[in-house]
């Protein structure tokens, strides 16, 4: 009886590893088809110029091929020095892109997209971009690291590239962690009365601009709790080539 006791209880237990084994097989698996999908998406869409290959003004976009496959693309983003290189999307509502791809297919890692607040140009006084913290490092993983004084000193631009070939450039102004639920998502702000609260909210604070310019506020979550980092940018100039 002890020994058919001891063979059942060995044979669960092998069964909970080989489920065990097939999750993290899976979930490695996924996190390598997102690094794979981000890789390929760069070297496919992007034109990486043969001089100054450093000088993010010089990359070129291909926005009509991106937007062949969906019309909802309506920009890239890029921060150097980071793994933030992807295009920007805007569905229906803040679940379109949450858990589905570029190619409209189901997937955890989502999209980078702006909130159904917003306008697709970024004009507006506070654009709010989503991105979910893949552990694998991809989407808005490297936002974590901006709260980081030294690390938000060494990324202070950030570009959005423009399917009319422009790109805006924007200046990092503050970085934070902040509730979820926090008043400051949102657009039509009271330029003095949402910075002081920014700045109340900030890890980091510089740079601000007197005047009322375009920001964008890139936000992803803290993981294991309702807390988001958040990363602000405030736009600085409009370059065409």
């Amino acid at each position: 009886m002890r020994k058919i006791i001891r063979r059942i209880l060995l044979g669960i237990c092998i069964c909970v590893f080989l489920f065990s084994a097939f999750q993290l097989v899976k979930i490695f698996y996924n996190y390598y088809m997102i690094e794979k999908e981000s890789t390929e998406l760069i070297t496919k869409y992007i034109e990486e110029p043969q001089e100054d290959k450093d000088d993010p003004l010089k990359r070129v976009i291909n926005f009509e091929e991106l937007q062949n496959i969906n019309d909802d693309v309506i920009g890239w983003l890029y921060i150097p020095g980071t793994k933030i290189d992807e295009p920007i999307l805007k569905g229906e509502n803040n679940d379109t892109y949450l858990r589905t791809d570029l190619y409209m297919k189901a997937n955890n890692a989502g999209n980078l997209f702006i909130d159904e607040i917003n306008s697709r140009d970024f004009s507006d006084d506070n654009t709010i971009i989503y991105g979910h913290n893949m552990k694998n490092g991809s989407r808005f993983h490297d936002l974590r690291y901006f709260v980081e004084k030294d690390y938000f000193d060494e990324h202070q631009k950030i570009y959005i590239y423009l399917p009319d070939g422009s790109i805006n450039v924007y200046q990092g102004v503050a970085a934070a962690i902040i509730d979820s639920r926090s008043d400051l998502y949102q657009k039509g702000i009271d330029y003095t009365e949402y910075i002081s609260q920014v700045k109340s909210a900030a890890s980091v604070y510089q740079n601000v601009s007197e005047e009322q310019v375009p920001m964008i506020m890139l936000s992803t979550c803290y993981t294991g709790t309702e807390n988001r980092y958040v990363v602000y940018g405030q736009l600085r100039e409009n370059t065409k080539r």
